[in-house]
C-alpha cells in the first residue's frame, strides 16, 4: 500500500489534537454546522443539498480557510480543518500542473467547494479491465461538486495555469482509497495523509496517530 503523502511514525504534537471551535472563525461555524448535518447520519441519509448549501455559501464570502492553506511541491496538499468519526473536512492547494491520481472514495460521499482559482474535474469509470473517459468540467471560485463512487472516479487538477484552492468533505472519512493507472487501470490502493493539521505542518507525523488523537 503506498501512502498519498508519505509520513513517518512519531508522536503527534498537541496542536495537531482536536482544537476546540472558536465562535469568532467561520471555518469553525461551517465545522459546526457539518456536525448538525453528518453526526449520526448514515452515508445514504445525508441530505446532500443541504450540505452543498453549507459549503456554497462558505465558499462564496468567506476567508477564514487562508490561514490554514500550506502547498506542496511535489504534490498537491491535504490539509486537515476538522475530523469526527463521521465526517472529514479538508482543505486541499493545487500550484499549477498540480493533479491528483485517478482515484475512487471508498464508497462515501464527497464534496468539493473551490475557494480560490479553479480545478479541473475528470470523470472515469472502469470496465472491462481498462478506464473509460467521461465529462470533463471546470469549477471556478464558488463552485460546488459532488461525487461518490456510484457516479464515478475521477481526478482533480488545477486549471488555467493558476493555483487553486478548495474545501474537500468526506462523509465518512476516507482513510483509504484506491488509485488507477491510466494506461492499464489497474488499481493500487493507498493509504490518505495530511500536510498539515489546522497549520501545523506535520510531514513527520504519522497520519493514523493524528487520526487517533482527534477521536472523540
Amino acid at each position: 500500500m503506498t501512502d498519498l503523502n508519505p509520513m513517518t511514525d512519531g508522536d503527534v504534537d498537541p496542536a495537531m489534537a482536536r482544537p476546540v471551535r472558536s465562535d469568532d472563525c467561520s471555518l469553525d461555524r461551517l465545522t459546526a454546522a457539518l456536525e448538525v448535518e453528518l453526526d449520526g447520519v448514515a452515508p445514504a441519509e445525508v441530505d446532500g443539498a443541504r450540505v452543498a448549501s453549507l459549503l456554497r455559501k462558505y465558499a462564496a464570502g468567506e476567508d477564514s480557510w487562508r490561514r490554514y492553506a500550506l502547498f506542496g511541491d511535489g504534490t498537491y496538499s491535504r490539509n486537515l480543518i476538522w475530523r469526527s468519526r463521521d465526517f472529514e473536512l479538508l482543505l486541499l492547494c493545487w500550484k499549477s500542473g498540480q493533479a491528483s491520481a485517478i482515484h475512487d472514495h471508498g464508497n462515501q460521499n464527497c464534496w468539493m467547494a473551490v475557494l480560490d482559482g479553479a480545478l479541473e474535474e475528470e470523470h472515469f469509470s472502469a470496465r472491462d479491465g481498462e478506464l473509460k473517459r467521461g465529462r470533463v468540467m471546470t469549477y471556478e471560485a464558488g463552485g460546488v461538486a459532488f461525487i461518490q463512487d456510484e457516479i464515478a472516479l475521477h481526478q482533480i487538477r488545477a486549471s488555467g495555469g493558476q493555483e487553486g484552492i478548495s474545501l474537500h468533505l468526506y462523509s465518512r472519512p476516507i482513510d483509504h482509497c484506491l488509485s488507477f493507472c491510466p494506461e492499464s487501470g489497474d488499481s493500487t490502493p493507498i493509504r490518505a495523509g495530511y500536510t498539515s493539521v489546522r497549520g501545523t505542518a506535520c510531514a513527520q507525523t504519522d497520519p493514523e496517530a493524528i487520526r487517533r488523537a482527534w477521536v472523540d
